[in-house]
């Protein structure tokens, strides 16, 4: 059942990607938020800050490109490239 949500939260955020960074991003802090709390992962490290001097362009491609190669069958590591995810699109959100 968790699965599916996470797997229909994913989803809705590579589909805003293109028109809507934001909305992307709400899209997969969500999806962070239910793992973690799904699977009791409120402790697991976050992996580190991604460079905020990227171009928005490379930040949403690395967001995308995470998205597509999700790991569904690890929650700590569907977690970890989650948090990612929602760090490139944070910083791309927070651009011109």
């Amino acid at each position: 059942m968790g699965e599916d949500k996470v797997r229909d939260l994913v989803q809705q955020a590579a589909d805003a990607m293109q028109a809507d960074a934001w909305r992307a991003y709400v899209a997969i802090e969500y999806a962070v938020l239910e793992v973690k709390m799904r699977h009791g992962l409120e402790h697991e490290p976050s992996p580190p800050p991604v460079k905020r001097t990227a171009k928005k362009a490379d930040l949403l491609a690395l967001a995308g490109e995470k998205l597509v190669h999700l790991d569904y069958s690890d929650a700590k590591k569907l977690l970890y490239e989650l948090r990612i995810c929602r760090d490139a699109l944070k910083a791309a959100t927070a651009k011109p």
